[in-house]
Parts: C-alpha cells; structure tokens; sequence
C-alpha cells in the first residue's frame, strides 16, 4: 500500500495510531503517533485509519495484507510431471542473512539492502529485530518466507552500519502439508563494522546476480569458531605442541590491538540501559583497555573501534585522551579497515 505525507493510519503491531509526516524510497514510513514522537515503521505494518477515510471509500472490513515474498532469481527446485521423484533434502533449514550494495555501486560506497533467504524446503515464520538508530527500542518485522525464496527486508545506510551491532530472528518452522511441530528458533546476527569495508567478504553467490556478504544465520557455534580460526590464520601446529619445551620458541605478543567498544560485544545484554549508562560503561572499558595496552611493553598501538552514528563516544574518547592520556598520541584508524569509525592510539 502506498502512503503519502497527512495519511491518518494505524499500526499492525501495536494498539496505537498516528499521521504519516514522510515516506522514503526504502519502504520506510515516519509517523506521529499519539506520543507526538516520530518513529520510523515498515510501510507493511500500516493500514490507513478507517474512520478517517471518507464515508464512501471506508470499508467495511480491513483488506488482507499481503507479504510477498521474491522468489530465488534461480530456483534450486522445479518441479516436473510424471518425473521420478527426488529424495528430499536433509532435515535442516538453510537460513542466510544477504547484505547486497545497492543500485550495483562499489561495496564501500554505497548503502546496503538487507535480505533473508530461505534455502530449504521449510516454510520460515520470522520475527525481525533490530536496535534502532539513536533512542532505544526495536525496530520490528514479520513475515512468512516460503521455501526457496528471498526476501528484502530494509535498506542500511552506509553511516548506519556501525551502530546495529546485531540483528535478531525468532523463527517458527513447518512443511507444507506435514503435522510434525518443531521447537522454535531463535538466532543472532552480529554486524561487525569493519567487515562491511573490506572486498573479501563480498564473494559470488547462488542467490543474487552480483557479489553479496552472506552469513549463514543458523551455523552451529563451534562451525563459526572453526571458521573464525581459519581465517585469522591462528592454526595450531601439532607437531610444534608436541615438541620438548625447550625447543619451542617463545611467541610474538603483538605490537597492535583492535579493541571493538560496540555494546553487543562488550554486554551480551543491555535491557534497561539508559543512553548514559551505556556511554559510560563503554568509557570505562576503553580506560581500563587503554591501561592495559600502556602497560604492555609489547603494545605500540591500539585502535579503539567507536562507529560512526551521532559520534557522542569518538568525541568522549578523544577528550579523555586529550585530558588524561596526554603522551598518547591518536589519528583516525585506517579508513579501507574500519569505514571512519575507529580511532588510532599510539601508546609508545
């Protein structure tokens, strides 16, 4: 349904209302509700206000709202008459998170459309969260994905991309025509800034017809460790553990530390937090890190990871360095690895 700013409308997932006061090309409508605040709302969760339509348009009952879900510019799976039939897939759903660069631009130029694909033969009811932008609270969503298919749920702005943190599914799953229930899902996203900057991470893939950085939302956690290890390149050498201790030569601690002060990595949950308590307690860990590093004869550099969003913790880092880390000297962090979100510190 198409909106236009002064539509009086409703909201479908809460007992409030309120007046569209603008609409952007990304599916996004802002409203005034009755708290006279105005929140950001996917267009699919609004209908417009019955009782301020004119007599003749009201309905007498709402419409049906659709949720239609993009099918897989592929499909994995056609079915044919008469053909023999193929064994099903393994009992597993296949659930990944898509980030696309929008209009085809460069990765780390433009803003990023947000999809989730389904990859198994299960019919996925989602609930979509996400912390929103500058005041707390989540942002919502649901919806219904079919198997085999793909389906846009927002678009994030470039400068946005630091403040997520996480984004957060509860999943319902079942086969069309199958009475077996299966025990609700619930998953986490983590949105690690830095990995929107580097080329690596955008590779060719079986759902969209350019380069996409796709997670899998549903990975067992010791597959993710595995990963994680192969790509930092800290593989364990038996041969090396098995040798006498003293043939074995003494590690190189390293000479830069990467502290990330993004909440979703320093709490695992931060409900009742206000803005200050929040600012606070990541100044605190930055203080205690940056001591520690000062500390360490090994450690010449740190790089604080801050995001961008309205830039309240960069400006209380760099005052608290300038105030009582005054030997320190610091520069923005490398702006390919971390996007303009990160401060460089150097502690020797």
């Amino acid at each position: 349904m198409n909106f236009k700013k002064g539509d009086k409308v409703k909201f479908l997932n809460e007992d409030d209302h309120g007046t569209v006061t603008r609409v952007t090309g990304d599916g996004m409508v802002y409203v005034l509700n009755s708290d006279d605040f105005e929140v950001p709302v996917l267009a699919r969760e609004l209908i417009l206000d019955p009782d301020s339509m004119p007599v003749e348009r009201k309905p007498s009952k709402p419409e049906p709202i659709v949720q239609p879900s993009i099918p897989v510019d592929q499909p994995r799976r056609i079915v044919l008459h008469n053909a023999t039939p193929k064994p099903p897939k393994k009992d597993t759903i296949d659930l990944f998170a898509a980030f696309v660069p929008a209009d085809g631009k460069p990765f780390d130029k433009c803003d990023l459309e947000f999809y989730l694909v389904n990859d198994s033969e299960y019919n996925l009811c989602y609930n979509y969260l996400r912390p929103t932008f500058g005041r707390p609270g989540y942002l919502s969503a649901m919806g219904v994905l079919e198997p085999d298919t793909k389906e846009y749920i927002e678009t994030f702005r470039r400068e946005d991309i630091g403040e997520v943190g996480s984004i957060k599914l509860q999943l319902l799953s079942y086969r069309t025509g199958d009475t077996a229930t299966r025990k609700p899902l619930e998953a986490e996203v983590r949105v690690h800034a830095p990995k929107f900057y580097q080329s690596s991470y955008y590779k060719e893939n079986d759902f969209f017809d350019s380069k996409a950085y796709v997670v899998s939302v549903l990975d067992d956690d010791k597959m993710n460790d595995a990963i994680d290890t192969l790509k930092s390149g800290k593989i364990p050498n038996k041969d090396a553990q098995n040798k006498p201790s003293g043939s074995q030569k003494p590690l190189r601690r390293p000479e830069k530390v990467v502290i990330d002060l993004h909440l979703s990595e320093l709490l695992d949950n931060d409900a009742g937090m206000s803005p200050k308590d929040m600012l606070d307690y990541q100044m605190k860990v930055f203080r205690e890190k940056l001591d520690e590093c000062i500390a360490d004869p090994h450690v010449k550099k740190a790089v604080f990871i801050h995001g961008k969003g309205n830039g309240s913790l960069k400006l209380e880092l760099r005052k608290c360095l300038d105030r009582n880390y005054k030997r320190c000297q610091y520069q923005d962090a490398s702006f390919e690895e971390y996007g303009g979100g990160a401060t460089l510190v150097y502690v020797k």
